[in-house]
């Protein structure tokens, strides 16, 4: 069964590829958010910085 829905996945990506690539999205949003707050952004775990 799994073999029979990554082929639908591969097909359906053929016929109608996404129109944005959500790690492209995602990055877009964090660069955003750490302008927004002066590049420090303290809301999001993977934006706090490693002590």
């Amino acid at each position: 069964m799994d073999t029979l829905n990554r082929e639908l996945h591969d097909l359906i990506a053929e016929v109608a590829p996404p129109l944005i690539d959500l790690e492209q999205l995602e990055r877009l949003v964090n660069e955003d958010d750490l302008l927004q707050f002066d590049g420090e952004c303290l809301i999001h775990d993977g934006c706090r910085p490693i002590k």
